[in-house]
C-alpha cells in the first residue's frame, strides 16, 4: 500500500470513529428520555388500568344480574371487531440498530406461516426487509418517526387495528443497554384489562353520564391508543440503546483497524527512509573514494 493511500485510509478512519462516536452520544441522549417517558408511561397507564377494571367489573355484575333476568348476554367490549387476527411489524425507518430489527422480523415471519393472519408493517426499514421475504404478501404500510410519537400518524395506526379480534404487535424490548429482544404484545377483544391484573373483590360505585356503555367504550379506546404508544415507545428506547451498543462495537473495531493502518504508515515511512539512504550510499562511497586519492 503506497504512502498516499495509507493516509486516506487513515483519514476515512478517523471520520467514521467520528461519526460513530456521534451516534453514540446522541442515542444515549435520546434512550435517556425515551426511557423517562416510558417509565412515567407506565405509572399513568397504571392509574388508568386500575379505574378501567373497577369500572369493567361494575358492568360485569350488571350483565351477570341482567343474564339472571332475562337468559341474555352482553359482551365485554363496546368496541366493533371484524373477527380478524393482525400481525404488526414495528420496525424502524433507518439502520444502524445492530441485528435488533433483524431478529424481530424473523419473529414476526414466524406468525406469518398462518395464512389467514393479516399483516401491518410500520417503519420504511421494515418494509424493505418484508418485502424481501414476502414480497407476494398482502400488507398494510404506515410511516412512523424513529424518536418521539407523531400524533396524527398514532391516530392513523389506531385507527387501522383497532376493528381487529386479536393484535400481535412484534417490536424489540429492552432489557439493558447490552440487551435488547424482539418481543410479541397481544391485545385482544376479549381481554379482561388490556394491562393486566385481577379484578378488584370491593367495588367502587360510580354515577355514569351519559351511560355506562359509553364510558367503557371511551375506555377501551383510550385503553387500546395509550397501549400502541407504549408499545411504540419502547420499541424506540430498544432501538436506541441497540445503536449505542452497535456504534461503540463499531468504535472498538474502527480503532483495531486504524491502530494497524497507523503501524503501516509508520512501516512505509521506514521503508521509503531506508530507500533513500541505500540509494545515498552508492554517491556516499564514490565521493570517500575520490577524497582517499586526492
Amino acid at each position: 500500500m503506497e504512502q498516499k493511500q495509507i493516509k486516506q485510509t487513515i483519514t476515512t478512519l478517523q471520520t467514521l470513529d467520528a461519526v460513530a462516536r456521534a451516534y453514540t452520544e446522541i442515542s444515549s441522549s435520546r434512550m435517556k428520555k425515551t426511557r423517562g417517558l416510558v417509565l412515567s408511561s407506565r405509572e399513568f397507564l397504571a392509574a388508568l388500568d386500575e379505574i378501567f377494571r373497577e369500572v369493567r367489573t361494575s358492568y360485569r355484575r350488571q350483565v351477570l344480574s341482567f343474564a339472571k333476568r332475562t337468559g341474555k348476554k352482553q359482551p365485554l367490549t363496546f368496541l366493533a371487531h371484524n373477527g380478524k387476527t393482525v400481525a404488526v411489524f414495528i420496525s424502524a425507518n433507518t439502520g444502524l440498530y445492530g441485528d435488533l430489527i433483524q431478529r424481530t422480523l424473523y419473529a414476526f415471519l414466524e406468525e406469518l406461516k398462518q395464512p389467514e393472519v393479516e399483516v401491518t408493517v410500520v417503519g420504511r426499514l421494515g418494509l424493505s426487509l418484508f418485502l424481501e421475504k414476502e414480497p407476494d404478501r398482502p400488507y398494510t404500510y404506515f410511516d412512523f418517526p424513529d424518536y418521539g410519537v407523531d400524533a396524527d400518524k398514532m391516530a392513523a395506526v389506531v385507527a387501522h387495528l383497532v376493528p381487529y379480534e386479536e393484535i400481535h404487535a412484534y417490536y424489540g424490548r429492552f432489557q439493558s443497554v447490552m440487551r435488547q429482544s424482539p418481543a410479541l404484545f397481544n391485545i385482544s377483544a376479549e381481554t379482561q384489562s388490556l394491562v393486566g391484573g385481577q379484578e378488584r373483590a370491593e367495588v367502587v360505585k360510580y354515577l355514569f353520564e351519559p351511560t355506562l356503555e359509553d364510558i367503557l367504550t371511551f375506555f377501551e379506546t383510550e385503553m387500546f391508543a395509550s397501549l400502541l404508544e407504549q408499545v411504540m415507545r419502547e420499541g424506540q428506547l430498544a432501538k436506541f440503546a441497540a445503536r449505542m451498543r452497535a456504534m461503540d462495537e463499531a468504535t472498538q473495531n474502527i480503532k483495531k483497524v486504524l491502530a494497524h493502518a497507523q503501524l503501516e504508515r509508520l512501516r512505509i515511512t521506514h521503508a521509503a527512509a531506508n530507500r533513500k539512504q541505500l540509494n545515498a550510499l552508492p554517491a556516499l562511497l564514490r565521493w570517500g573514494g575520490e577524497n582517499g586519492r586526492k
